[in-house]
């Protein structure tokens, strides 16, 4: 289903611990188990666990990538077959040692320019490549490498926690960052639980849509320790939830 060009797409937050990593996995085994190819990378350097999740521990790392040590396809891991998805499933993982992750935090302004360029050289090498769709699963807040990660995406996926906290954090980086770098943004309720702050009523917030409202379901952070939940119970409320969003990806990804 590839073409030379596809839709990039960053899952961020203002916050850590909203969901957005299990999020980012879920749209995209969905994605893939729907014939797309897909491809997830883990842009969170400084709190990467996608290779937890995966138990994958490769000899490359985006970090040497984004060091310059060696080439996009070093870093990239085909899954799909293990997973059973119709698609490619694709996966790139940050380093998650103490020291690697050390050595990002002092990366100074000169650096991250160059990371950005390596980042726009990776995008046009996976499309070129047939991907469909590719994920990027962001550290929360403004760091350099998720704001570049921002910089690359055709949209932004902005996952909030039913807090006020959240609330007031995700509208600045509505009205500071995606608005500021132009980008087509979409908000993602998550661990919705009918609070004053609740957005489950609402098809927009800072002006921008809400596509789903997750609710607040204890058993999702204990099975998504082991599975992705999309693949393993297409029942579920939060597969549900997933294939909202994943239905407004592919609009654009029709539209490419």
């Amino acid at each position: 289903m590839g073409d030379d060009v596809g839709v990039t797409v960053a899952v961020h937050s203002s916050k850590g611990g909203t969901g957005k990593t299990c999020i980012s996995t879920n749209i995209a085994a969905l994605l893939a188990l729907e014939g797309y190819d897909v491809c997830l990378i883990d842009m969170d350097l400084k709190a990467p666990c996608l290779c937890t999740f995966f138990n994958k521990y490769p000899k490359w790392w985006l970090n040497e990538y984004l060091d310059g040590n060696c080439n996009i396809d070093n870093i990239l891991h085909e899954i799909g077959p293990q997973l059973g998805t119709k698609g490619r499933f694709i996966i790139g993982l940050s380093n998650p040692d103490i020291a690697a992750i050390r050595k990002i935090s002092n990366m100074d302004r000169k650096w991250q320019a160059k990371a950005l360029k390596l980042l726009l050289d990776a995008k046009k090498s996976i499309f070129m490549n047939g991907i469909d769709v590719l994920i990027l699963d962001t550290g929360p807040g403004v760091e350099f490498e998720s704001v570049n990660a921002i910089a690359i995406a055709d949209l932004v996926l902005s996952v909030m926690k039913p807090n006020k906290a959240s609330y007031v954090c995700t509208e600045q980086l509505v009205k500071g960052v995606y608005m500021t770098l132009e980008k087509k943004c979409y908000l993602v309720e998550n661990m919705s639980h009918m609070s004053s702050i609740d957005l489950s009523g609402k098809k927009e917030v800072f002006g921008i849509p809400v596509i789903a409202s997750i609710p607040c379901m204890c058993d999702v952070p204990q099975k998504n320790d082991t599975d992705i939940i999309s693949l393993t119970d297409p029942n579920h409320i939060f597969t549900d939830s997933v294939k909202k969003i994943c239905s407004v990806i592919e609009e654009h990804v029709c539209k490419k």
